[in-house]
């Protein structure tokens, strides 16, 4: 069971390194001001949740090795 949710965790946070890919690409972009301040927003959103994934991630197989 826990291998199926750390794979799901892993799929998620691959998900959100490719957000993070793409936001970065779209500031390169000459973006406007507004869109720069969406794109930070979503930037630092999704960090966010990366943090937790790996945070859970991490709990997990910590659990795992005991």
């Amino acid at each position: 069971m826990s291998e199926f949710v750390i794979e799901k965790l892993y799929e998620t946070r691959d998900s959100y390194l490719n957000i993070l890919k793409q936001v970065s690409f779209q500031l390169m972009m000459d973006p406007t001001d507004d869109e720069i301040k969406q794109f930070k927003e979503l930037e630092k959103n999704t960090l966010d949740n990366l943090n937790k994934i790996q945070q859970e991630i991490s709990q997990i197989l910590s659990k795992n090795q005991n």
